[in-house]
This record gives C-alpha cells, structure tokens and sequence, in this order.
C-alpha cells in the first residue's frame, strides 16, 4: 500500500496562535461553505471535506493534527528530495508533495512545495505559496453545489497541470522572440555593407536565454515531481479496495504531463542551441574587431617602415641632402597606405 514514515516530533493537541490562515471548505445544503473560521470546526468536522493551509503557522498546524489525528509535514520535511519523505502513507492517510514554479510572472520566480494529504473522505492541503492555480480553483469550487474529495484532488491537479502548460508556452514564445532577434537579417544595412554594433545587444539576448534556461531546469523538476505524485497516486488508489474512480481520472493527467516533460525537454534542447549561435555570433563579431586591427597593423606597416629608414641618423644616407626629400617621403608614405587599402576593399576585406 505504500511506504510509512515516522516522525520523532512531539505532538500537541492543543491549538494555539489560530489567525485564520487556514481554509475550511464544508459541504452545506445550499452549497459549498469556505469560513476561516475554526470555533465550531468539531460540530461541522463531518461536512468538511477541504482543509487548505497556506503559510501555517506552528499553532495553525498543531490544530489540524488535533482535528484529523494525524502529523503534518514540516517545511523543512517538505523540501526534502527523497521519495519516501514526498510519498508515504502513514495512519490510513496518503502524503504527497510536489513542487511547482509559482510567482513567474514577477521578476523573482521560485519554487514552492505542495503537500496534499488524503484521510478517508477528506483531503488537506499545506502549501507556503499563494498559488494562482489554488485561487482559480477555489473560485470554481464556490460556484459549485456538490463536490467529493477526489473531485477536489483531481481539479487542483488538473488546475495546476494547466497553469504548468502556460508557463511552458509562455517560455516558448519567449524563445521564438529571443530567435528572431538571433537570426534576423537587416537587409537595408546588408546593402550599405555598414554594421551596426551588435555585442551589446548580443548580450543581453544571452542573459534571457541564461534566465529562461534556468527557469525551464527548474520547470522539469517540477514536471518530473507532479509525474511522480500522479504514479504514486494512481498506483496507491488502484491497490485501493474501495470502488474509487481517482485511478481512472488521474491516467489522463499523467498522460499531460509527460507531453509537457517532452515539450520542455524540446525547449531545453532550443536553449541550448540558441545559446550556442549567440556565442557564435559574439566570436565572429571578437575577430570581425581583431580583423579590423590587423589590417589596420599591416596598412600602416610601410610607411611606418619608411619612416624608421630615414630616421636614421647616418651621414652617407642618400636623399638627405634633396631640396623636396621631406615632401618625396611623405608621397611615398601615402601612397604606401593607400595601395594596401585598395588591395583589402578589393578583396572584400574592410
């Protein structure tokens, strides 16, 4: 049935500090109820069927453990890579968590873990981000008249399977932008033969690609963690002896989300190139500017020649004593640049 973990941390059953950063979803005649409010949570325990923490606190979390009868993960136990301290069973009740990529329409995207605990008809939540896919979700859940803890375990997978898909196409038209100001072609400065400096642009396209690559790593991390919670979940429903139809409904999200690891695995492989012809581009624009000094060495390498050989201070040197000597070397210095700078336009070299 699954792995069982064991915490060494001492419960308590008294709740303390109860600020109200706990949701409580309950099924009601007229619909479904969300309060904050806890005062009552033992006379309404039957019909509550969602539990959400959000950035609970020490009091918050001892409070649902007295609730349910169970031990809640710790963040510290949430951040931990190790599958069986993600999924286990432990008590009757199912722990998995996963990581998503949140806050990425901010400049500082992070990752966040989602613990998602079901207990017999019920299922608790305990996450340290406000996710936008747990707000979309709870505001279709309120327009609802009835709902069961697997249709509340499916739609918060789904919900946060799509916001994944938005970040993956968000990230793909960010790239088919980054590859246009790659591999764009000005033609009306091809025909002038003028270059525009292109090094400072070339770097910032490559700090976007370094940023949306390391954005994309972290999205398949997340994407490999929800594929493991979505086979964990599966595996331990089918192995269920209940009637449940979570196994049948979860194969299509499992079928999702590795098209989306094989989407991002596609991106990665774009990043990669692309990052290989922004560094291309910058090396042929280093010898376009090293080109540019050698040809400038060589044409000044004559009369820079001539110069040395009559500055030589010897008596016998011939052409010394010429009244227009001084106005020779300096034709000759001349046309020593000029014919050198005829040969490299000639060959297409400047």
């Amino acid at each position: 049935m699954g792995v069982t973990r064991h915490h060494a941390r001492n419960r308590s059953t008294t709740p303390t500090d109860i600020n109200g950063m706990i949701r409580l979803y309950r099924q009601t005649p007229e619909g479904i109820e969300r309060t904050t409010q806890v005062d009552a949570e033992a006379q309404y325990f039957d019909s509550i069927f969602w539990i959400d923490l959000l950035t609970p606190e020490p009091g918050e979390i001892k409070f649902v453990e007295r609730l349910c009868g169970l031990e809640m993960p710790t963040y510290d136990e949430m951040r931990e890579i190790e599958a069986t301290s993600r999924l286990y069973t432990e008590d009757g009740a199912r722990f998995m968590t996963t990581t998503v990529l949140s806050r990425v329409d901010t400049e500082s995207p992070s990752l966040s873990e989602i613990t998602f605990v079901l207990m017999g008809a019920k299922i608790i939540t305990i996450r340290h981000s406000d996710s936008y896919s747990f707000r979309v979700f709870s505001h279709q859940l309120l327009r609802q008249k009835q709902i069961s803890r697997d249709q509340v375990f499916t739609g918060l997978l789904e919900t946060i399977v799509d916001r994944q898909a938005d970040v993956l196409e968000r990230f793909g038209a960010e790239l088919d932008r980054l590859s246009k100001n790659i591999f764009r072609r000005d033609e009306p400065e091809i025909k002038s033969n003028k270059r525009a400096p292109v090094s400072s642009a070339l770097r910032l396209i490559l700090q976007d690609l370094g940023r949306v690559g390391d954005l994309l790593t972290r999205q398949r991390d997340c994407l490999v963690n929800l594929l493991r919670l979505l086979t964990y979940a599966s595996n331990e429903e089918a192995l269920d002896d209940t009637n449940s139809t979570l196994y049948i409904k979860l194969r299509p999200l499992s079928r999702d989300v590795t098209s989306l690891s094989e989407y991002a695995n596609f991106l990665s492989s774009n990043v990669n190139f692309m990052l290989d012809a922004v560094l291309g581009l910058i090396n042929i624009e280093q010898n376009e500017i090293v080109k540019i000094f050698t040809v400038a060495a060589v044409v000044f390498m004559p009369p820079t020649l001539i110069a040395s050989i009559y500055g030589m201070n010897f008596s016998n040197m011939p052409g010394l004593e010429y009244e227009y000597g001084y106005y020779i070397s300096l034709a000759v210095m001349l046309v020593s640049i000029i014919l050198p700078l005829i040969y490299f336009r000639s060959r297409r070299l400047l």
